[in-house]
């Protein structure tokens, strides 16, 4: 995950106040051992060091499955469910998907956007396609992110096209987690049904790609990354994968250091598969679906006055559809604004975007009133854009913020 010295800012503004990485050595000790009765297995006839790289295999070679991703964030206010269910066929590289969020009553509003909530939206449904995903919006029909589209567009996609798995056909699960899980050293419980469940563990870097994007970026990394996550992975008789959960305790540690995610006090991930080689992945967007990268408009270049839908499963409002204002749409644009501040007093990206809210509350008093008539909250809009810093180093020189936003109410709420 990238990080840049430029900052997005978005604020609400009140007018009125590959594969496991199998590295130990494949004789002696535990690793070298081979399961119990497991002679001439796929899976449990190899090495402890193979077997779950095996697992793998042995997954994908039965076609299809059924899977149930679920996080389950244990909040102060109660328990919010991130559920995704669909099917993948691992030969086809396609896979269907619907993700359902479900939060309690009182969640802080800013634990609800970190976490992915946004006013008016339900499921979301996704199809993949090997490396490209068509999103279903409200109205049913479909958008297709394609792969091979510009490297600008496919860079500020990344959250839809991430969809499409590197190592499953359905990414941004545990599943690709699972892929780096490290080797583990101690052999697995055997169920009197002949499963097997291996306790190992997974980089914080590895687990943080099955959390939602926005949530994953802020997870540190380098020196600061933190310990890995207790992973326990579940085969059954044949050595397919079944089941695999982690308990994130470690990272959310660290996000609550970042400042994120404070009112969560656990975090946890489970992955199931069934139906393995019988399930069938829907196939429902079709030749109708709408290229995105025609069909979407950055946010900034929105004139002032017109509204649009944030409905494309980015997740975001950094690319939007423009519509007319007498239908149904999430937000309107009452204007941009251009920030650029210099001081020999130390400066930050946040005082680009205090500089923008200013100009923006200017521009909310002045705009023609059926702008921001539907304001939600009523009479609150807001700013969003990039902001750089420039500082200087010696001393009496000029620090410098500037940055380009765009002031805009929601009109969903």
């Amino acid at each position: 995950m990238r990080r840049t010295d430029r900052g997005r800012g978005l604020a609400v503004v009140a007018v009125l106040p590959l594969l496991i990485t199998a590295v130990a050595c494949e004789s002696g000790g535990a690793d070298g051992a081979k399961s119990d009765k497991g002679a001439g297995h796929p899976v449990y006839g190899e090495k402890l060091g193979r077997q779950l790289v095996s697992a793998r295999e042995v997954t994908e070679k039965s076609g299809s499955a059924r899977f149930t991703y679920t996080l389950t964030y244990t909040t102060k206010s109660g328990t919010v469910r991130d559920v995704t269910t669909g099917a993948q066929d691992y030969g086809k590289k396609t896979a269907d998907a619907t993700r359902t969020l479900t939060l309690p009553g009182g969640l802080p509003a800013k634990t609800g956007e970190q976490l992915g909530a946004r006013p008016g939206k339900g499921p979301e449904a996704f199809e993949v396609t090997g490396s490209d995903v068509a999103y279903r919006t409200r109205s049913g029909a479909w958008l297709r992110y394609a792969a091979s589209g510009s490297k600008e567009f496919v860079d500020r996609a990344g959250v839809v096209l991430s969809r499409a798995g590197d190592e499953v056909p359905y990414g941004g699960t545990l599943a690709d987690t699972i892929a780096h899980a490290a080797t583990p050293v101690k052999q697995p419980v055997v169920g009197s049904d002949g499963s097997r469940v291996y306790a190992t563990t997974a980089s914080a870097r590895s687990a943080a790609e099955a959390l939602p994007a926005d949530i994953g970026f802020l997870v540190p990394m380098g020196k600061d990354e933190p310990a890995p996550v207790p992973l326990t992975i579940k085969l059954d008789a044949e050595g397919r994968i079944t089941e695999g959960t982690a308990d994130y305790a470690p990272v959310l540690t660290a996000l609550h250091k970042a400042g994120a995610l404070r009112e969560v006090t656990a975090l946890k991930a489970v992955y199931r598969l069934t139906d393995h080689g019988k399930a069938v992945p829907r196939r429902t967007a079709g030749a109708s679906a709408e290229d995105a990268e025609k069909v979407l408009t950055d946010l900034h270049a929105v004139p002032p006055g017109a509204c649009a839908s944030d409905d494309t499963g980015l997740g975001s409002q950094a690319l939007v559809r423009v519509g007319d204002c007498t239908g149904r749409s999430d937000l309107r644009v009452f204007g941009h604004v251009k920030v650029d501040k210099t001081s020999r007093d130390e400066l930050t990206m946040e005082d680009g975007e205090t500089a923008a809210r200013d100009l923006c509350r200017a521009k909310f008093a002045t705009v023609p009133a059926a702008w921001v008539a539907k304001a939600r909250p009523k009479n609150s809009f807001l700013v969003t854009g990039d902001s750089a810093l420039e500082m200087a180093y010696s001393p009496g020189g000029d620090n410098r913020v500037s940055g380009e936003f765009t002031c805009y109410v929601s009109t969903t709420g």
